[in-house]
């Protein structure tokens, strides 16, 4: 059989969800069952992964080989782009081999995941390996969920971006549009604070930190959280219309 004839094994992004286990979907458990190797992210200072740990309470995986894939948390490109040449080298070794691989990523595997930068390797080179995408509940579904604030309806327009832009461009996208969501807020929160203090929308923001997990945590009070040591998977949603987040308000939890 000529090397171009070998069955090699598929690629899997698997989106698990923001957290709670019971938000995997059935697909992606199905394929978590079938598959012969678990690839996982971790940066280099991280313990346990919070992606396997979720996958844990939903399948079993006595039976996997788990494939940690270290990366580092900086943002200089070219290390960057090494480690996922590298991540690329060590996923490839079990696929041509014939083995199923599942790269679990929270979330969905395409909106703002580390799976894209793996994705990216794969097609650059045109590889030949088939790669599958299994959708995910992203943190942005699940923010709306907790504070049970509608994202867009009818004709509203909904922006999603990194609290870290430019502040004019994060200014103008709150001007611009009827609901916004802010994630990476966790080191710029007294920021943005004053950004919706200026634009008189500070009462129409709800801040979220850990959607979908046991200690999920939801502010109304963003004073509250001025000059505060925020975790990383936080969030704040913007709601133009007043009326009707302040009736969601008042069914939520308050901090």
């Amino acid at each position: 059989m000529k090397p171009s004839e070998l069955k090699t094994g598929i690629l899997y992004g698997v989106g698990i969800g923001p957290g709670d286990p019971e938000l995997l979907t059935l697909k992606a458990v199905k394929i978590l069952k079938q598959v012969d190797v678990i690839a996982v992210p971790k940066s280099k200072t991280e313990g346990e992964s919070l992606a396997l740990d979720i996958v844990k309470q939903a399948v079993d995986l006595s039976d996997k080989e788990i494939l940690e894939l270290t990366f580092p948390m900086k943002k200089e490109h070219d290390e960057l782009i090494e480690s996922w040449k590298e991540a690329k080298k060590q996923i490839l070794k079990p696929l041509k081999k014939g083995r199923d691989v599942a790269f679990i990523t929270i979330g969905d595997p395409l909106f703002y995941s580390t799976f894209i930068y793996l994705l990216e390797q794969f097609t650059i080179q045109n590889s030949q390996f088939k790669i599958k995408i299994i959708p995910g509940v992203s943190s942005i579904n699940a923010v709306s969920a907790a504070t049970q604030i509608p994202l867009a309806k009818a004709g509203e327009r909904l922006a999603i971006l990194p609290a870290t832009y430019e502040q004019e461009k994060i200014r103008q996208t709150l001007k611009d549009f009827d609901t916004v969501v802010l994630i990476k807020v966790n080191k710029v929160m007294d920021k943005i604070i004053s950004i919706l203090e200026e634009l008189d929308l500070k009462n129409n923001a709800v801040f979220v930190s850990k959607a979908g997990l046991p200690d999920e945590k939801i502010v109304t009070n963003l004073d509250s959280l001025k000059g505060k040591k925020l975790d990383y998977f936080s969030m704040v949603i913007v709601k133009k219309k007043i009326l009707l987040l302040e009736n969601q308000i008042s069914k939520i939890q308050r901090f």
